[in-house]
């Protein structure tokens, strides 16, 4: 360890020959050690960190894709199921543009919901891992206002094509479902 950075490289030189004499190398040897700064260790991490949160964003983006496509499919099964409702709003006056809100919105709130479960979740999971190591937990709010405009995002995504099928069933169809 040096006091002053600027000695660094004479601090280098001098563990090198200490390692050379204790290894009996001679001259004509090369090392067989290495002595590295802590900064070059720092960017090796950095560089390393780069392709973790590449790695981390991919599956994140996969998970997005597959709880966009299950959504999806619980909108269309429950536009299925809703058949006989859906004939009777139109019956009594409800237009397509209300049908296919009422099935948006409903996905919007599925998405959201399961969006502020997994915010808690990592909530008390960080306060958990602060306690075990004794450290501060901060609050990321602008990570939770991003996370919660993803799950409305996904819920339009995948709430839009149940929702317009929803609203373009003949209402007389519908009706005689069973």
């Amino acid at each position: 360890a040096v006091n002053d950075i600027k000695r660094i490289d004479l601090a280098m030189d001098e563990a090198e020959g200490v390692m050379r004499a204790v290894k009996r190398l001679s001259i004509q040897h090369e090392s067989n050690f290495s002595i590295n700064k802590n900064d070059e260790i720092a960017n090796t991490l950095i560089s390393n960190l780069k392709f973790v949160t590449l790695a981390a964003s991919l599956i994140g983006f996969i998970t997005l894709l597959g709880a966009a496509i299950g959504l999806m499919n619980i909108m269309l099964v429950a536009v299925a199921e809703r058949t006989r409702e859906i004939g009777l709003s139109k019956a009594i006056g409800a237009d397509a543009a209300t049908i296919r809100k009422q099935f948006l919105l409903e996905a919007i709130f599925i998405s959201v919901k399961g969006g502020v479960i997994g915010i808690i979740i990592g909530i008390l999971i960080g306060n958990i891992l602060s306690i075990f190591f004794k450290s501060g937990f901060v609050v990321p709010w602008s990570w939770i206002l991003l996370g919660i405009s993803i799950c409305v995002f996904v819920g339009i995504v995948a709430g839009i094509y149940p929702a317009i099928r929803a609203a373009r069933l003949n209402p007389i169809n519908a009706l005689r479902y069973r």
